[in-house]
C-alpha cells in the first residue's frame, strides 16, 4: 500500500467521527440528538485514534498528526457546509466515506502489522 492511499484512507475516516458528532448535538439539520453525546465523544475518540494509526504508520509522527488534524478541519468544514445545504445525502455520504476511509485505516494496519 502506497502512504498516500493510507494517508487518504486516514482523512476520510474522520468523516465517521464527524457524521456521529454532528448528529449528537442539535442543528437545523441533522440534530436529533440519537446517538447521545457519550457515544458521540466514544466515537470520535476511537476514530482519531485509528486514523492517528493509520496516518503515523504511513508519514510518521509529525506529519500524521498534521494530516489527522488538518482532515477533522478541512472535512468537518465541508461536511457544515454540505448538511446545510443537502442534509440528507450529505449524511448519507458522510457515513459512506467515512466508512470507506476506516475500512482502509484498518487494512492498512493490517498490512503493515502482517508485513513485519
Amino acid at each position: 500500500m502506497t502512504e498516500e492511499l493510507i494517508g487518504a484512507s486516514a482523512a476520510l475516516a474522520s468523516l465517521i467521527g464527524l457524521s456521529y458528532w454532528a448528529r449528537s448535538v442539535p442543528t437545523r439539520a441533522w440534530g436529533d440528538g440519537t446517538p447521545g453525546p457519550t457515544r458521540a465523544w466514544a466515537i470520535a475518540l476511537g476514530t482519531l485514534a485509528l486514523q492517528g494509526m493509520a496516518a503515523v504508520t504511513a508519514a510518521g509522527p509529525t506529519a500524521g498528526v498534521a494530516l489527522v488534524i488538518a482532515a477533522w478541519m478541512a472535512l468537518g468544514w465541508l461536511l457544515v457546509l454540505a448538511m446545510n445545504l443537502w442534509p440528507e445525502a450529505a449524511l448519507r455520504w458522510a457515513r459512506r466515506l467515512g466508512v470507506l476511509g476506516g475500512t482502509g485505516c484498518v487494512v492498512a494496519l493490517g498490512w503493515v502489522l502482517l508485513r513485519g
